[in-house]
Formats: structure tokens, C-alpha cells, sequence
């Protein structure tokens, strides 16, 4: 069976696709601390603990012959701006060091890179947004992201890696400790079940592409097992909304039925965002279609929500 090592599985993208891709796959979870929760360990094949700045952490993954090394680790948008020397340490050196380890002991393991939409910037001249868009770095977060991806790009003759610039992702955690509620659609969801009221803290004119957990599971599956060589995916639905219509669907959502959800918006209306679409060719190359009944997704997230 194929060896899938999935690192930063103690966090909100990680914990989900080993929960997901454990039946598929003998899966090697590394997290930085030991995972309580024993019914997310069952049926893993290994486990490694260890800080993945450490040589000995990067030593006990790569030893255990990974056929693909799914790479999750960052710290979040907010705290990576915070301090660019520590969102270096955090976002780049680490990867920087596996990656400089697998080219020197020529490992043939797969590389599948978590990265993010962000590294296009956020203004565009272009309505469809391909792969091939110039980045626009104007955030720490999207730079050690993009220092990410070029580094692949250096070594692409000598390893096969796909990078997945993923748009807004939206889901249940799988583990009860991870902050995912600062995250648009979640607080949202959460909000409007908690205390029947959506608080908008921008004028809600900005425009997102979301994606659940489960369409970036199903991504992944597909490229583990690929051997198309597709180094930039966009990971998205090909469809925008924005801050404020994503807020009145939710009000709106047959989860609620004759219940009344109060919408508050701090900002008054700026300016009208031109509007634009993330291409999901690359996508359908994989035979993925991405984009689902978008409140369809939401009603079941409102229900588990309302159930956990």
C-alpha cells in the first residue's frame, strides 16, 4: 500500500485529510505534539512527534520511505504578519530543510505542497485567474508561501511535486482543539447558530472562492496516485461571492427555516470589487469538478455544527 506522510497533522487542513485518507493510504502522521484523541490515531500506520526545525524530526519521517509527503505546516495569515523572522522560521526554513534532505540522499518520494491563492495578490487585470497569472506579493504570508513554491521550481528535474495554491477552505475540525474560527465562513456558521447574528467587520464588498474540506481531500487523493505533471493547482470552486452575499446566503439557508439571522456590517460600502474567477482547469485535468451546490455545503456544516 502506498505511504502517504502527512506533516502538521495536528492542524486544521492536516487532521482532516489523515482522518480522510487513512483508509486509503498507509498514513505517517507527524505532528509536533502527541494527538489525545484515539479514535483520530486508529488505523494510523506511524506516528512521528518532533519539531519539524529539528534534523532528527525530518530524519524520522524521511526514514520511513514516504512514497508522498503531504506539507501542511505554516503559521496562519494573522500571525504571520505579525514578525517576518519568525514566519520565515515557521513558514520556509523548515520545508527548505526536508526538501535539501530528499535531493541530497535522492529520495523518489512525491512532494504535495499546501500553499495559497494569496501569492496572486488581490487585485487583478485579468478576469480568469490561471496558474500561470504573475504572482503579486504584498503580504509575509503569501511571500514565504511563494519562497516555498520557487524552491520546488529549482529542484523540479530531480522532484515530483505538485503545488496546491488553495482558496478559502470551510469545514468541521476533526480535532476539538484547533482554532478554525477566525476563518470567514466558519465564523460565520458558528456565529449564526451561537448567537443568531453574522458581524461583518469590513465593508463586505470583497470577493472569495471557497472550497470545503472534503473537495481538497478529494484533490489530494487524486494526486497521490497521478502521474500528470501538474506542478501549480489552483484548489478552488470557480466561483466568487462576496463578504455580504456569503453572510445573506447563510441567513438565508434552509438550516435556519423561519428563524431570523441578524446581519451587522461595521464598515460602510467603499468601493464595488471587480469581479474575477480562480481557473479550475487544472482541476478537471484530475477529473474533479469542483464546484457543488454551495448551500448545500453550507447546510451541512450548519448541521454539524449543530450537533457537535
Amino acid at each position: 500500500m502506498t505511504k502517504v506522510a502527512i506533516l502538521g497533522s495536528s492542524g486544521y487542513l492536516g487532521s482532516f485529510l489523515v482522518q480522510s485518507l487513512k483508509q486509503k493510504f498507509q498514513i505517517i502522521s507527524h505532528s509536533r505534539n502527541k494527538i489525545e484523541d484515539k479514535n483520530f490515531k486508529k488505523k494510523i500506520y506511524k506516528e512521528v512527534l518532533g519539531d519539524i526545525k529539528k534534523d532528527k524530526t525530518i530524519n524520522d519521517i524521511l526514514k520511513e520511505k514516504p512514497d508522498c509527503i503531504i506539507y501542511t505546516i505554516s503559521l496562519n495569515h494573522i500571525d504571520s504578519e505579525k514578525n517576518i523572522l519568525k514566519s520565515l522560521e515557521n513558514n520556509f526554513l523548515p520545508f527548505n530543510k526536508l526538501i535539501q534532505k530528499i535531493k541530497k540522499k535522492k529520495y523518489k518520494t512525491k512532494i504535495i505542497y499546501l500553499s495559497t491563492m494569496q501569492v496572486y495578490g488581490r487585485e487583478y487585470n485579468q478576469k480568469i485567474i490561471k496558474e500561470n497569472y504573475p504572482k503579486n506579493i504584498d503580504n509575509i504570508y503569501a511571500l514565504t508561501h511563494s519562497m516555498c513554491e520557487d524552491l520546488l521550481m529549482t529542484y523540479r528535474k530531480t522532484i515530483d511535486f505538485h503545488c496546491l495554491r488553495l482558496s478559502n477552505t470551510f469545514g468541521m475540525p476533526v480535532l476539538r482543539n484547533i482554532n478554525c474560527w477566525w476563518l470567514v465562513m466558519n465564523d460565520f456558521c458558528k456565529n449564526s447558530i451561537k448567537s443568531n447574528k453574522i458581524i461583518i467587520n469590513s465593508d463586505g464588498t470583497a470577493l472569495r472562492d471557497f472550497i470545503t474540506l472534503d473537495t481538497l481531500s478529494k484533490v489530494i487523493l487524486k494526486l497521490v496516485k497521478t502521474k500528470k505533471i501538474l506542478p501549480f493547482i489552483n484548489v478552488c470552486s470557480g466561483k466568487t461571492f462576496s463578504i455580504r452575499e456569503i453572510a445573506y446566503r447563510i441567513s438565508k439557508n434552509s438550516f435556519f427555516r423561519k428563524k431570523k439571522i441578524k446581519i451587522e456590517i461595521k464598515k460602510k460600502v467603499k468601493t464595488k470589487k471587480k469581479k474575477f474567477l480562480y481557473s479550475t482547469e487544472n482541476l478537471r485535468k484530475l477529473s474533479i469538478k469542483p464546484f457543488q451546490d454551495f448551500d448545500l455545503n453550507i447546510t451541512q456544516f450548519l448541521k454539524c455544527l449543530k450537533n457537535q
